[in-house]
C-alpha cells in the first residue's frame, strides 16, 4: 500500500454568467471546508490557524485572519467575481497536525469566463475510510448540472496549472484548456471526463464494461466520474495503466518523456495514440 502525503484535486469548467460562477464559488468553498469537518470545527474555534487570500477584481490582494463573520461576509459577495479566493487552514498541534488550500479562480489562463476550482489537502480526514465516495459526492456536486472542461483527485504532488500528462507530453496548459472538448487533460485516482469525451468512450456503459474503474457514476450534465481503485492507497502503477488504456482514444498523442523535476507524477510513458489504434478499433 503506497503512502499519501497530498491530494491535490481540480476542476477547470466554463462560467461566463456572473450569477453562476458565484453559486459554484460558493458551492467550492463551503463544500470543501465541511469535506474536512474536524479541521474546519477547530478553526471556528480558534484551536486551528486559517486565513483567506482575497484578489478583488481591479483591486490589490488581500491577506485576512479567517474569522467566521468575515469568511460569511466574504462568500456572500462572491457576484462581484473576484479573480481569486483562497481558505486556507492548518494545524500543526500534536494531536491533529494537517492542512488544506480551497481556491477559487477566476479568468483562468486569461480566458475570460474559464475557473479554476482545487483543493490541495494534507491531513488524515482525506484518507478516512469511505474517502473515496466522499470525493466523488464532492465531485459529482461541484458543478451543479452544468458540464466541466475536466475534473481529477491526484495522488502524485503535482499541483500546478499543468497537468501530470500536460507535462509529461509538453502541452501548453493553456492550449491543454482550450482544446479540452479534443483531449483529455489527464487522469487519475479519480477522473472527472466531459460529456463530449466520454460520448467517445461509450458514454458511462463503455467506460464501466472496459473494466479499469471500480466506480463510474454518469452526472445529470453527461459528465463521468470514473474511480479507479477503493482506495487511494490502493491506486498503484497497475491502476495506472487500466485508466490509461480506458481513456486512450480521448488522450493527446505524443510519447510523454518524464519531467526533471516531476519524477512522481504518474503518467504511462507510452503514445496514447497507439493503444487507440490497436486496441479501440
Amino acid at each position: 500500500m503506497r503512502r499519501i502525503s497530498l491530494v491535490h484535486v481540480e476542476v477547470n469548467c466554463s462560467l461566463p454568467a456572473d450569477a453562476d460562477f458565484a453559486e459554484v464559488a460558493r458551492s467550492w468553498l463551503e463544500g470543501g471546508a465541511a469535506f474536512f469537518p474536524e479541521l474546519f470545527a477547530r478553526l471556528e474555534a480558534g484551536a486551528a490557524s486559517g486565513a483567506f487570500v482575497d484578489q478583488p477584481r481591479g483591486a490589490r490582494m488581500a491577506q485576512r485572519k479567517f474569522s467566521k463573520s468575515g469568511w460569511e461576509q466574504r462568500l456572500a459577495g462572491l457576484g462581484t467575481r473576484p479573480l481569486g479566493l483562497t481558505l486556507s487552514m492548518v494545524d500543526e498541534s500534536d494531536e491533529h497536525v494537517g492542512s488544506v488550500e480551497i481556491t477559487v479562480i477566476d479568468e483562468h489562463a486569461g480566458l475570460p469566463g474559464q475557473v479554476r476550482l482545487t483543493v490541495n489537502a494534507r491531513t488524515p480526514e482525506l484518507l478516512d475510510p469511505g474517502s473515496d465516495e466522499r470525493w466523488m459526492s464532492f465531485l459529482a456536486d461541484a458543478v451543479g448540472s452544468r458540464s466541466v472542461d475536466y475534473g481529477q483527485v491526484i495522488l502524485d504532488g503535482n499541483i500546478n496549472h499543468a497537468t501530470s500528462l500536460d507535462m509529461a507530453v509538453r502541452r501548453i496548459f493553456i492550449h491543454s484548456i482550450e482544446e479540452s472538448s479534443k483531449y483529455l487533460r489527464g487522469y487519475g485516482w479519480i477522473t472527472l471526463c466531459p460529456a463530449a469525451l466520454a460520448a467517445r468512450l461509450g458514454d458511462g456503459a463503455g467506460l464501466e464494461a472496459s473494466a479499469a474503474f471500480v466506480a463510474v457514476r454518469t452526472l445529470a450534465s453527461g459528465d463521468v466520474l470514473l474511480l479507479a481503485t477503493a482506495t487511494p492507497q490502493e491506486f498503484d502503477q497497475e491502476a495506472l495503466r487500466r485508466v490509461w488504456r480506458a481513456l486512450a482514444p480521448v488522450l493527446p498523442p505524443g510519447k510523454p518523456k518524464v519531467k526533471v523535476g516531476y519524477e512522481r507524477n504518474e503518467v504511462v510513458l507510452e503514445d496514447a495514440a497507439t493503444v487507440e489504434r490497436h486496441d479501440h478499433l
